[in-house]
């Protein structure tokens, strides 16, 4: 996951200060306020970095991206232990755009680059990664996680009555724990979450129905797009993030088999159908669960409103621009209404025990 917070931040600051000091003293390359240049002074690129928590290595390089990770971990490091990860790390970039994904990871470009600018086997075969005892706890093991599977499981019952009674509680139990975590004495109340999940070459109708229903599990949603396409990403507190993760997973199958049983029975053909019907399908169930959080107490309504506010400002942490978007395109009423019924029918068994499928990054973000 990528963690944002004003500590963080401060943490970054500190990172970026040191690459552009480390490019322009000892690589000798032209660097400006966010970005550094190449030998030639041809191209620039950007100097990006984030702060993670749940990979067991220290520090990566992603060409996709092109940006540099760091694990938390590191606040805590020595200097020099911090400058010379920076250091293995700006080289990954370095060889990368000198050579491109044809050289391997640690090969002898990588090797040859550290030399040539005087960087020794500190730098060039540096261990970079956390030893068992200093790996994460997953978050899948905490008790309200599992909680939640439960209560999620049980709102898949027959019974209406016993499946909407869980649905009602499995949102209060997430509203009580983001309410705790935020206003819990610790170091982790002001951190934001971030974790990059499904990737399109474009943004499709599929996506932004998902991107609907995970609102609803307290987690804002970005769409970032890159040379490689274009990700959803989900922000939030590490628990929301979790259960998101675990929801889109799911989701991704749920729909197409929706999607399956309606257009065999109703004789629907077309991808005009099919997106009206995913459209309809994200409206039906918030539409459900909204009606859900309308009936809780006033002082619940209003700490909902708390954490949306709280959820905005992690965005304005996480990223230095948002650009808004609307969809556009051709709509089938039929199909739309069709995917609103099939929605409100929905329910979202995480399955305990089971443990989601592995995506990109899971990252605390900063800017």
């Amino acid at each position: 996951m990528f963690i944002y917070s004003e500590k963080i931040n401060f943490f970054i600051q500190e990172i970026r200060y040191s690459i552009k000091d480390i490019l322009s003293h000892e690589v000798k390359l032209k660097v400006t306020r966010d970005r550094f240049f190449d030998k030639n002074q041809q191209f620039s690129y950007p100097i990006s970095v984030v702060i993670y928590n749940d990979r067991t290595m220290l520090g990566y390089f992603d060409a996709n991206f092109l940006e540099i990770g760091i694990h938390e971990r590191l606040m805590y490091a020595s200097k020099k232990q911090l400058h010379d990860l920076i250091r293995h790390e700006l080289a990954h970039y370095l060889t990368f755009i000198q050579s491109g994904q044809v050289a391997l990871p640690h090969g002898p470009e990588f090797k040859d680059f550290c030399k040539s600018v005087g960087w020794g086997e500190e730098i060039y075969n540096a261990t970079m990664s956390l030893t068992e005892e200093q790996k994460i706890e997953a978050l899948e093991d905490s008790d309200i996680f599992r909680k939640i599977q439960k209560l999620l499981a049980l709102a898949t019952s027959s019974n209406k009555h016993e499946a909407e009674l869980a649905m009602i509680k499995s949102q209060q139990l997430l509203l009580k724990h983001n309410l705790e975590s935020r206003f819990i004495d610790t170091d982790d109340k002001d951190k934001v979450f971030l974790k990059r999940l499904i990737k399109q070459p474009k943004k499709t109708a599929k996506m932004r129905s998902i991107a609907k229903i995970l609102e609803t599990f307290f987690v804002s949603v970005v769409f970032n797009r890159n040379k490689e396409g274009t990700h959803l990403e989900i922000l939030g507190t590490a628990m929301n993030v979790q259960i998101a993760e675990y929801v889109a997973d799911i989701l991704q199958d749920k729909l197409e088999d929706l999607w399956d049983m309606s257009k065999k029975e109703y004789n629907l053909k077309g991808a005009i159908a099919k997106n009206s019907f995913f459209y309809g399908v994200a409206k039906g169930y918030s539409d459900k669960i909204s009606a859900l959080k309308r009936s809780y107490q006033t002082e619940v309504t209003s700490a909902l409103i708390i954490l949306e506010k709280a959820l905005e400002r992690g965005k304005e942490i996480a990223y230095k621009r948002l650009v808004s978007s609307k969809s556009s395109g051709h709509y089938c009423r039929e199909s739309s209404e069709l995917g609103e019924k099939a929605g409100k029918g929905l329910s979202i068994n995480l399955g305990i025990g089971k443990s989601s499928k592995k995506s990109e990054a899971l990252i605390e973000y900063q800017h």
